[in-house]
């Protein structure tokens, strides 16, 4: 089973188990990719239901920003990051007025801490749009709400379910969730970025999926925004034993059980603060990185 949110590593496995004749790109699938500096941006859309049975995912466009890590970051490749992302997010978001920011995931477990702390470094604005006279200074900045509804151990209550509930209340044009991803391939962890329009279903690259969020459940467009910080243990076995003929019965046994970098932490903090920062300068406009670290 491959465990993995990454369009991108779904392409890549599924392009491997194709017949060794066929050549081009999978069925239903348009792929494309570029380069700028060190950062490596790639372009999957997902057309129609056969591109959906390749990848195992719905229909849409996913974006992949990859980069060397995010464990140690300078400060000119943080900036780098930013605006990178903040340049493929405007693709995304380019037409929306109110726009409702949720983080998903638990604060308090590192490696599922990535929503929480991307929204915490979101300017909200809503409630100074509504005001009667909107305070001096605010009127060039976009109409933002944000908020993390908590994990579902801590509140009982279904993610989707409190969103749908705030969705429901605050009537955004457009929902924007970010939560940590789980990846394949360990090189991937704290390298990648990943945007879709085609929402997202909370936990299921760790298999335990809960309910979708998408235009169907919540009646406006997710995009999502992921940042993979897991990666399945018995999927690092199968891969470091390739060759091999492994007790499959003993690799088996460790699925599930996934394994996140040592730098998690400031993985999550650099990452939680980049796409806090890019969301900032997509829907805000491009005020400096110096007035966001003064005012978020």
């Amino acid at each position: 089973m491959i465990r993995t949110d990454l369009a991108e590593e779904l392409r890549t496995y599924a392009m491997s188990k194709r017949a060794k004749e066929e050549k081009g790109e999978l069925d239903g699938i348009l792929y494309n990719e570029r380069q700028e500096d060190f950062i490596k941006i790639s372009t999957i859309e997902i057309l129609d239901e056969r591109g959906e049975e390749m990848l195992g995912k719905p229909k849409g466009k996913y974006v992949t920003i990859s980069f060397p890590t995010a464990a140690h970051l300078t400060y000119a490749d943080f900036l780098k990051i930013c605006d990178t992302l903040a340049v493929e997010l405007r693709a995304f978001c380019w037409d929306y007025s109110h726009t409702l920011v949720c983080g998903i995931g638990n604060r308090e477990l590192s490696s599922d801490a990535l929503g929480v702390i991307a929204a915490e470094h979101v300017l909200a604005t809503h409630h100074l749009k509504q005001m009667d006279g909107v305070p001096i200074g605010i009127g060039g900045f976009g109409d933002v709400s944000s908020f993390s509804p908590g994990p579902m151990s801590k509140t009982g209550v279904e993610t989707a379910a409190i969103i749908h509930s705030v969705v429901e209340n605050q009537k955004p044009d457009a929902v924007i969730a970010i939560d940590a991803l789980a990846a394949r391939e360990a090189d991937r962890l704290a390298r990648t970025i990943q945007i879709s329009d085609a929402g997202i279903t909370p936990g299921s690259g760790i298999g335990i999926g809960r309910e979708a969020l998408n235009f169907e459940t919540l009646g406006v467009p997710v995009i999502a925004i992921g940042v993979p910080t897991v990666v399945d243990t018995a999927t690092l076995l199968r891969d470091t034993l390739e060759g091999y003929a492994p007790d499959e019965s003993v690799i088996e046994s460790l699925s599930g059980l996934f394994v996140a970098p040592k730098e998690i932490d400031a993985i999550a903090r650099n990452m939680g603060k980049a796409i806090g920062y890019a969301l900032n300068r997509t829907l805000h406009g491009d005020f400096p990185y110096e007035e966001m670290a003064m005012i978020v």
